[in-house]
């Protein structure tokens, strides 16, 4: 079973590879690292500043600038989601082969909260009684306050 999750990982690192090499992008090691780093962890919600460190860590010579402009290129790709968490800063979550995520995030605490599907098809439903609107292909946050937080303020 685990040389399963191993194959499934690695044919989503050669899909991903595969639209690089279609747009006829560089495959720079600080590149794939980024990308591997995010296949690692595509269950979760990655911080800058973890990837930061990993790959300051791992490729030698790589730069700010230079993650940078990849995680612009991933988010561009819609290989990769940006969601910016207040008190947590931006952080990334894999998107390629997922459905893309849409997101309750409390601007006191910044814990985020997948929105119910439902909740979004009913946006898109509407969205599409637009003239000439065809497909939602975005992610939808919002920002107000948790429960939690809402009761502590009380």
């Amino acid at each position: 079973m685990v040389h399963l999750q191993y194959d499934a990982i690695m044919k989503t690192h050669r899909d991903v590879l595969s639209i690089l090499k279609a747009k006829n992008l560089r495959l720079t090691p600080a590149r794939r690292a980024l990308i591997q780093y995010i296949l690692d962890n595509k269950t979760k919600q990655i911080s800058l500043q973890n990837i930061n460190n990993y790959l300051e860590k791992n490729i030698k010579g790589v730069n700010r600038s230079s993650i940078y402009r990849n995680l612009e290129l991933l988010k561009k790709l819609e290989i990769i989601q940006e969601l910016n968490l207040p008190k947590k800063g931006k952080h990334f979550r894999y998107a390629f082969d997922n459905d893309i995520h849409h997101f309750y995030i409390c601007k006191k605490c910044g814990k985020a909260t997948n929105i119910e599907k439902s909740l979004y098809d009913r946006i898109e439903k509407a969205l599409k009684s637009i003239k000439g609107f065809l497909k939602a292909d975005m992610s939808i946050v919002f920002y107000g306050s948790c429960l939690i937080c809402k009761e502590s303020r009380a």
